[in-house]
């Protein structure tokens, strides 16, 4: 006559290719053996698991410690390499040169005296170097271009935007991770 309970199913074993029954619905190794390996398997991970927690937290701390001055020169270095490549068929807007030593994202108003529009894209634009570090940005042939670029009320709006602006560390995060998928956008059309 049956009682009723069927027979435990054999079950692998997590750590090596045997089969066994288990004599309890949670055993899932078949020898010590086993267990002793699979003990030490997760204690590896766990460990593994512990020390990228603990280097993402020596990061964060290390990135608290940087000034925002570091900060504002990735974000800067990002969007430079996102203007070069917008205007990567274009000639100098200050001079109209189509050679240079090096091609250099120049700023109209410069980030010394508008601070607040170093991250603007009216405000940056390719030059060659001449006219960006020797010429200190061609500033009148500069206007000229950027008037048939961009269209004279872009261009007063810039001269005339004097709203102070200090930008924080998530800011500048931001600003560094939307250029970066511009840039990428633009690498990938270019393809």
């Amino acid at each position: 006559m049956a009682t009723g309970k069927k027979p435990p199913k054999p079950k692998k074993c997590k750590c090596c290719p045997e089969r066994f029954i288990p004599r309890t619905s949670t055993q899932t190794v078949c020898s010590t053996k086993c267990a002793i390996q699979l003990a030490k398997q997760l204690s590896d991970r766990k460990k593994k698991h512990q020390e990228k927690l603990d280097r993402a937290a020596w990061n964060k701390r290390k990135d608290d410690v940087k000034p925002l001055k570091h900060w504002e020169d990735a974000t800067q270095r990002v969007v430079n390499d996102y203007i070069r490549e917008r205007d990567r068929d274009l000639p100098c807007i200050s001079c109209g040169t189509w050679t240079t030593v090096q091609w250099e994202a120049g700023h109209f108003r410069s980030r010394g005296a508008a601070s607040h529009l170093r991250y603007d894209e009216d405000n940056i634009h390719k030059q060659c170097h001449r006219c960006n570090a020797e010429l200190s940005s061609n500033a009148i042939p500069y206007r000229a271009g950027l008037v048939v670029k961009i269209g004279s009320q872009r261009v007063e709006a810039l001269e005339n935007n004097n709203t102070p602006h200090r930008y924080t560390r998530d800011e500048l995060k931001s600003i560094r991770m939307h250029f970066r998928a511009k840039l990428r956008a633009l690498k990938l059309e270019a393809a």
